[in-house]
C-alpha cells in the first residue's frame, strides 16, 4: 500500500512554490506507525517539485519510544545542516510521525521551524489505539513502545503544543458514522477532535481515510498552501 498508493503524479500548484532564489529550504517528513517512508512518496515528490529540499528518513516505528524516534530525527536534521546552510525548515508528519515531529521540536537542539503540518496525528491520544493495545495481534504488529504512547492517558499527550503559532493540523473525516468506538467524526483510526489541537494556528478537515491522507491530492495541496502562506485554503471541508 505504501508504494501503490503513491504512484499518482504530484498535483501541480505553481502558485504555492517556494521562492526560486537558489536557497535551500528543507521539508522534513515523518511517516506513521507500521508504515515506511514510501507512504509519503507522492507528498515528497510534490514538495520537491515546488522547490523544497525534502528529507524523508524512515524509522523503525514499531520499535522504540517516540523520544527515541525524535532523537533519530534530530540526528538526520543535524547531518543535513552540516552539509550546508538551510535558510528555513518545515516539517510534515503523518499520524505517529506527527508526534515524533512534536517531540523533536521540544528538544533544546531542535531547529526553529517556519511551518509544521500534521496529518491525522492523535495529538490528544487515540481512543482506538487505547482500546486495542491489549490485543495480542496489536502488540505483535505495532509493538509496545511508541504504539502505547498513543494512549490518551499518556502524560506526553497533555503537554503544550510547541510552535503553535506556525502549526497547521489536518484531520480526515470519512463519510457516515465512522468508527463506532471513536467519539464524533473520524478518519477510521483517529478522531477529528483527537487530530486538531486547540493551540494550532490553523486546522483543516479532508474527506479522506487515515491511511490515505498523505497521498490525497486535496491534502497535499493543503500542505503546500500552509507551507507557502501559513494558512489552509478555504474549502467546504476546511475549518
Amino acid at each position: 500500500a505504501d508504494v501503490v498508493g503513491n504512484l499518482a503524479p504530484a498535483p501541480p500548484a505553481p502558485e504555492l512554490a517556494s521562492p526560486a532564489d537558489g536557497a535551500a529550504r528543507g521539508a522534513v517528513l515523518q511517516h506513521g506507525l507500521f508504515r515506511t517512508a514510501a507512504s509519503l512518496g507522492r507528498l515528497e515528490r510534490a514538495l520537491a517539485a515546488h522547490g523544497y529540499e525534502v528529507l524523508n528518513p524512515g524509522y523503525a516505528s514499531t520499535r522504540g519510544s517516540v523520544a527515541a524516534h525524535a532523537e533519530a530525527l534530530a540526528a538526520a536534521v543535524a547531518a543535513r545542516a552540516r552539509r550546508g546552510p538551510v535558510v528555513e525548515w518545515t516539517f510534515v508528519g503523518h499520524s505517529l510521525g506527527g508526534l515524533v515531529v512534536v517531540e523533536y521540536l521540544r528538544r533544546p537542539d531542535a531547529v526553529r521551524p517556519r511551518a509544521v503540518v500534521t496529518l491525522g496525528t492523535p495529538h490528544a491520544g487515540a481512543v482506538l489505539a487505547d482500546l486495542r493495545k491489549h490485543w495480542f495481534v496489536f502488540r505483535w504488529a505495532m509493538g509496545t513502545d511508541a504504539a502505547f504512547e498513543l494512549s490518551p492517558g499518556d502524560p506526553r499527550r497533555q503537554l503544550p503544543l510547541p510552535c503553535g503559532e506556525v502549526f497547521g493540523a489536518i484531520a480526515g473525516q470519512i463519510a457516515g458514522d465512522g468508527h463506532a468506538a471513536i467519539p464524533g467524526p473520524d478518519d477510521g483510526t483517529v478522531g477529528v477532535a483527537e487530530a486538531l489541537p486547540a493551540a494550532a494556528a490553523a486546522t483543516f478537515v479532508a474527506p479522506v481515510g487515515h491511511t490515505w491522507l498523505p497521498a490525497d491530492q486535496q491534502v497535499i495541496r493543503a500542505v503546500l498552501h500552509f507551507l507557502a502562506r501559513g494558512n489552509f485554503p478555504p474549502a467546504p471541508t476546511g475549518r
